[in-house]
């Protein structure tokens, strides 16, 4: 017999006696049942197991003869012949062994023989040994959740493979046959008749399999309906391990509360106290208390499942925490930074200013998603803390927050003119003289280079005006007040004249062709929109004073010089 038949041989054995067993105690611990049914299913039971024993019984009987016969023929073998037959004989007393384990299996009961077995103690252990040991029974219990269903595949697959050896028997005898029919004669007769003995104890093995196999399949699936089993394990469940999971959640919940009311005391007591390090403390404390009901609820359910003596729940428990443990040590150092940061201890602290995705931003509150607000946006940012690790921050000075507000009117690098009509996280809108509106990037606003004409409060606006050379006499004392005289004139004709704060004209240098003067115009921000008709309006007033007081004005010259 095989080595894979042979342990098959031993585990049906072993499933058959835990089945009888188990049929046993079912069918005679049933309440519904009077005391003479019970005796005559107890009988019935009695007799079918008798039945399986003394089967397996002729079975092992057979085995001992037939190894029996072998030690004669050894004693009488040559050396050659002695190496064969004693293989053969340890293969007979392998499965007398399993054989006489199958039979006292089956005849106790299917009990645990193992308490009564010797074990060499172990003198070193590891670490790994501790785990595996916490670890074994979570597998054993999952084991025995398939443990029917396996073992209906096992014996299916093991009278599958008898099945293929008898047919192998049938055709290696059929095969025996003709030759032995010709009644050979001398050694060769010896032979064929050993070939035939040989193959028919293995068609008669793989038969004893097949018999043994049906009888535990049949244990197995009993005589209970599907209703019935179902009903059995859930009530097992909800008595059992559903109880056990009931009181667990019942603690957790517990210590979730008791703690949560402990936080919400805190919060009341401090109230009143409107303290900047107010909301710190709190912090620290909500944070403590996290941390805390974590943990206790960890040991709630630790003595619920130790107390009602779960193993596999227990087991699944320690293993969960060990999970936990080895994946924090690799992520404490970034939730180590992230609690300094909501600690409000950390490199970025609330009400400061930092630099972020190239704006700046106030930190208003810190948080798991912390909130970054702009003074001068009109919506804030609702950051991941994660996303803000190493962003460091600085005190707020008596600075602006955006080069522009909403209202302001800015001069830009090409000489225009713009109002800020909105601002926000994402875009900047301008709207130019006639209406149209232009957006950009809040991000290229702000490196954009532009002067603000409402921010300070006054701007100026600068002009150049040339005049001939023919008026030089003139040039540093009656020019300048005529030209100054000209343009206020000008601003007041205008209506703009109540803005304008100062207006200067001073010779700015001797050109090529014309005496250039610098006209300044100081005008306050509520004329901001008005910066380049103020422009114009100066070129105009120059223009008039010349005309009036009939002052040339030079244009190039170009001149040729002949050799």
């Amino acid at each position: 017999m095989s080595k894979f038949k042979r342990s098959i041989l031993a585990m049906l054995g072993i499933s058959l006696a835990l089945s009888i067993g188990g049929t046993f105690a079912q069918d005679t611990t049933g309440t519904d049942v009077n005391a003479a049914q019970q005796a005559n299913d107890a009988a019935k039971i009695n007799e079918k197991k008798l039945e399986q024993l003394q089967y397996i019984q002729d079975v092992l009987t057979a085995k001992v003869e037939s190894r029996r016969a072998l030690g004669e023929q050894i004693e009488t073998a040559n050396e050659q012949d002695k190496d064969d037959l004693r293989k053969q004989a340890d293969a007979f007393s392998t499965d007398i062994e399993q054989l006489r384990t199958t039979l006292e299996n089956i005849a106790i009961g299917g009990l645990d023989t193992s308490l009564f077995a010797t074990t060499d103690a172990k003198a070193e252990k590891d670490w790994r040994e501790d785990i595996a040991l916490i670890a074994e029974p979570v597998i054993d219990s999952l084991k025995e959740i398939t443990e029917k269903p396996r073992k209906l595949a096992e014996l299916n697959d093991s009278i599958t493979q008898s099945q293929l050896e008898i047919a192998a028997t049938k055709k290696a005898l059929a095969n025996l046959e003709p030759s032995l029919a010709l009644d050979p004669t001398g050694e060769l007769k010896n032979t064929l008749e050993q070939l035939s003995t040989l193959w028919q104890e293995r068609e008669n093995d793989a038969n004893n399999s097949i018999a043994i196999a049906q009888i535990q399949i049949a244990e197995l699936q009993g005589d209970r309906s599907l209703s019935e089993t179902l009903y059995d394990a859930l009530l097992g469940f909800i008595t059992g391990r559903g109880l056990t999971i009931l009181m667990a959640v019942i603690a957790a919940a517990l210590v979730w509360y008791a703690l949560r009311f402990l936080l919400r005391g805190y919060r009341v007591a401090i109230s009143n106290d409107n303290a900047p390090e107010r909301r710190t403390r709190y912090r620290v404390a909500a944070y403590g208390v996290h941390a805390l009901t974590f943990v206790f609820t960890l040991l709630a359910v630790f003595v619920v499942f130790y107390e009602r003596g779960d193993v596999l729940l227990l087991g699944l428990l320690i293993l969960l925490v060990v999970g936990l443990a080895l994946g924090i040590r690799h992520l404490l150092p970034r939730y180590v930074s992230e609690a300094r940061l909501l600690l409000n201890v950390g490199a970025m602290r609330e009400n400061e200013r930092v630099f972020f995705e190239g704006l700046p931003w106030r930190v208003q509150s810190i948080n798991m998603y912390t909130t970054l607000k702009n003074p001068e946006l009109s919506s804030s940012l609702r950051v991941p803390l994660a996303k803000l690790d190493g962003t460091i921050s600085r005190a707020v000075s008596d600075e602006w927050w955006f080069p522009t507000s909403k209202g302001d009117f800015v001069l830009l690098s090409d000489d225009t003119v713009h109002e800020v009509i909105s601002q926000n996280p994402d875009t900047v809108e301008l709207r130019e003289r006639g209406g149209q509106i232009t957006s950009m990037p809040s991000t290229d606003f702000y490196t954009t280079t532009m002067i603000n004409l409402t921010r300070g409060g006054s701007f100026g606006v600068s002009s150049t005006f040339g005049v001939d050379y023919q008026h030089q006499s003139i040039s540093l004392s009656h020019i300048p007040d005529i030209l100054i005289s000209s343009v206020k004139s000008h601003l007041m004709q205008s209506g703009l004249d109540s803005s304008i704060q100062d207006v200067q004209v001073e010779l700015k240098e001797a050109n090529s062709s014309s005496l250039d003067y610098w006209v300044f115009v100081t005008c306050e921000s509520d004329v901001a929109h008005a910066y380049l008709e103020i422009q114009r309006l100066i070129q105009s007033a120059c223009v008039d004073a010349c005309t009036k007081e009939s002052l040339n004005i030079p244009f190039p010259h170009l001149s040729i010089i002949s050799k």
